[in-house]
């Protein structure tokens, strides 16, 4: 009977702090609604965290957008080597694409990739021909035709008897057959021609085209990855410019009922208050003991 007597002190004093800190945390959250008795809400209605959501919200917003979700911070995990490098990868992959396979994705069928195709063989063509129609063929014949005849009969018989006056008499006539030809069956030359160029073209990737001027993969994986960390750091700067995070984040707690937000708060901080009520129990069984000593 006396040692029941001395520890009840103790046993009361603990089982004081235990509820004291454990209606304290309730009270974080109930009630969930302000309570009026008379036309008057009573105190402490609602709890702490229904009655401030709206500044734990913007405080919360302000804090992740100031401390956390940083220009810094998101370019820092953006360039670390295993994502900049997995970055880097993607690019290169496609860049190792044929351009009809990409022609192909992005077109969406093979009917569009074949008409893509013979545009660009008709444009290229219809270049060409525009080019050639502007050839003074006359002016060329005489400028190189006549010089590489001169050359290729010199020292020879026939050269001894080609006069420069019978050289330039079949001018004219050199000129005005190559133009003919031209104009009669140079868009079908022209146009086959182009049409092998423009299949050889787009069964090359990128990659293989960048190799023909001598620009090693090194090279190109180098110019990816300054590319890349150029775009990721304006491209961050736009998007936090454009968009509020602190305002996503307060938007996003305040639209929480509070049986979610209560939720969310356990589900980080249900240890910590655990921790809390117990401590209370032990400072009271602590205080209960001080008691019966003093």
């Amino acid at each position: 009977m006396h040692i029941l007597k001395l520890i009840s002190g103790p046993l009361i004093g603990a089982l004081i702090g235990y509820f004291t800190n454990f209606i304290a945390v309730k009270m974080l959250f109930f009630p969930k609604k302000e309570v009026r008795l008379f036309g008057h809400r009573l105190p402490f209605t609602p709890g702490a965290i229904p009655k401030g959501r709206k500044r734990l919200a913007r405080k919360a917003g302000d804090v992740i957008a100031k401390r956390l979700i940083t220009k810094e911070a998101i370019v820092s995990r953006m360039v670390e080597p295993e994502f900049e490098d997995a970055m880097v990868n993607q690019v290169e992959g496609l860049l190792n694409r044929s351009i009809e396979e990409m022609a192909a994705k992005a077109q969406k069928s093979e009917l569009a990739v074949q008409e893509l195709k013979d545009k660009t063989a008709s444009e290229l063509t219809a270049s060409v021909m525009r080019s050639l129609q502007d050839v003074d063929f006359e002016a060329l014949v005489r400028e190189k035709g006549i010089p590489m005849i001169r050359q290729k009969l010199s020292g020879s018989l026939v050269g001894a008897f080609v006069t420069d006056n019978m050289l330039n008499n079949v001018v004219t006539p050199i000129a005005s057959a190559m133009r003919t030809y031209i104009d009669e069956d140079g868009q079908d030359m022209v146009e086959a021609r182009v049409r092998e160029k423009v299949d050889h073209l787009f069964a090359q990737s990128p990659e293989d085209l960048l190799q023909c001027v001598d620009i090693t993969k090194e090279q190109m994986q180098s110019e990816i990855r300054k590319k890349y960390r150029a775009v990721v750091d304006r491209g961050v700067e736009e998007l936090l410019t454009k968009i509020s995070v602190s305002d996503i984040v307060a938007d996003a707690i305040d639209s929480m009922s509070v049986d979610e937000l209560e939720e969310m708060v356990l589900s980080v901080m249900k240890k910590e208050f655990d921790v809390i009520i117990n401590l209370g129990a032990l400072i009271g069984f602590v205080l209960g003991l001080l008691n019966l000593v003093v």
